[in-house]
Formats: C-alpha cells, sequence, structure tokens
C-alpha cells in the first residue's frame, strides 16, 4: 500500500510544478484553441470513465468467483472430514484435515496479498493424500468418496492459488492511464496562465483520474486488499470440525 502515497506524492508534485510554470509563462485566458481543446478533454474523459466501469465491473466479478471458490473449499473439506470420520484409524487424516485448514488461514492468506500461497500448506495437503490411501478399506464407499473430496480440495487450492496471481489485463490499465493523462494535461496545451477556477478544475480533473486509478489497481486481483475475500467460510469448518467430532468421536488409533 505504500505505493498510493508515493503515487499520490508524485502527482501532486508534478501538478504544483505545472501550475507554477504557467504562472510565469503561462499566457493571459484566449480563446483561441479553446473548443477543439475542450472537446478533446470531454472525449478523454469519456474514454476514461467507460474503461474504469468495464474494469470496476471485471474486477467484482473476479472477486466475487473468489469468494464463491474459497466457500467451494469450505466445504469440500467439510465433506472430506464427515467422509473419514466413520472410518477406523481416521485420527490421523482428521488432524490433517484441520492442520491443512488452519495453515490455509495462517500462512496462505497473508501470502496470498503477494500473489502467493505458503509452500508449507502444499506440504499438508499432500501429507493428507498420501495418508488417506493407508486409510483401511472397510467401507469402500465412504473411501472412495473421502479420496473424492481430498482431489476437489486439491483442486480448490490451484484454483486459489490461479486467483492470487489473476489481474486485469494490462490494456485495461494502458487505457486508463492514456487517457487520464489526456484528461489532465490537455488543458495546459493552451498554456492558461492560472486562475482560481482554472486550479480548481486542475485539482478536480487530477483527483478523478488518481483516483480511479489507484481505486482499480487496488481492486484489479481478488486478494490485493485485506478483508475483500476472508477466510470466513474457512474459519466456519473448522466449526463443523468440533460438530463432526462430537457426533463421531475419534477412535484415538492413528
Amino acid at each position: 500500500m505504500a505505493w498510493v502515497f508515493w503515487f499520490v506524492a508524485i502527482v501532486v508534485v508534478a501538478l504544483f510544478a505545472v501550475l507554477t510554470w504557467l504562472r510565469r509563462s503561462g499566457r493571459t485566458d484566449e480563446e483561441g484553441g479553446a473548443g477543439p481543446i475542450d472537446f478533446a478533454v470531454n472525449i478523454s474523459l469519456a474514454v476514461f470513465l467507460v474503461v474504469v466501469a468495464y474494469a470496476v465491473v471485471l474486477c467484482r466479478d473476479a472477486i466475487s468467483a473468489s469468494d464463491a471458490d474459497v466457500r467451494a473449499e469450505s466445504e469440500s473439506l467439510v465433506e472430506l472430514y464427515w467422509a473419514v470420520a466413520p472410518l477406523p484409524k481416521s485420527t490421523e487424516v482428521r488432524n490433517l484435515v484441520r492442520a491443512y485448514t488452519t495453515q490455509t488461514i495462517e500462512l496462505d492468506w497473508p501470502r496470498m496479498q503477494e500473489e502467493s500461497l505458503d509452500g508449507r500448506t502444499g506440504v499438508t495437503l499432500d501429507s493428507l493424500r498420501t495418508s488417506m490411501l493407508r486409510l483401511p478399506s472397510t467401507d469402500s464407499e465412504l473411501r472412495a468418496e473421502a479420496l473424492a473430496r481430498a482431489a476437489e480440495v486439491s483442486h480448490a487450492r490451484a484454483a486459489r492459488a490461479d486467483n492470487a496471481t489473476s489481474g486485469l489485463e494490462s490494456v485495461f490499465m494502458g487505457s486508463m492511464i492514456i487517457s487520464g493523462l489526456l484528461v489532465i494535461a490537455l488543458p495546459w496545451a493552451l498554456r492558461r496562465r492560472p486562475t482560481l477556477p482554472s486550479v480548481i478544475a486542475d485539482v478536480v480533473r487530477v483527483a478523478t483520474v488518481v483516483t480511479g486509478i489507484v481505486v482499480i489497481q487496488l481492486i484489479s486481483h481478488p486478494y490485493g486488499i485485506e478483508g475483500v475475500v476472508d477466510p470466513g467460510p474457512l474459519k466456519e469448518a473448522q466449526v463443523r470440525f468440533d460438530e463432526i467430532d462430537r457426533l463421531i468421536p475419534s477412535d484415538g488409533a492413528a
């Protein structure tokens, strides 16, 4: 998030420098060329706002999809726990399901803001699947269902990794930056000496463009802002594990 401060600071300094230059070397307000310039500014602003609006829709859809994937992963973990609970010697598997869920919350989630997953969680998932293969095959249907649920969990983790590294196409950011620069800089092409109304207009234009770019950049991938997609469903799964243990106590054997 530090980049937001530096980005805004650079823009403010640049705006101050341009206004200072125009104050020293700008001309008095003249109408010559103002009409075409104003038209070009309006077109650029329209393009900028359209791109921002479309980008917001795409980012919202990506966030919704990521949230749905987390819920699906949580449901798969709970169903996996249900499937292994009646099987003998399932204590190790239960513990590994709990460990994987806890590590996903505590280790994966902070890393996903950096567009990666923690390797230790993957190791635990591999151990879980290996341990399940060693379960006694007293109930082939439950064992097969448990293996299928474990495969779903693995798939969900892969989908979460893809979501963590996903982002807005560069064409959108490029379009926003180019159209935003035109909105800001075109009026300065007339080299008018700043007045209070023109300075206010400059500040509004700059604030509009900077706010749009910063917001889109922050939400451009689902886990970019803490709390947008939270691990709440996984925490709910941990509660469900306790409920299942009360209904079907572990045999205590590993």
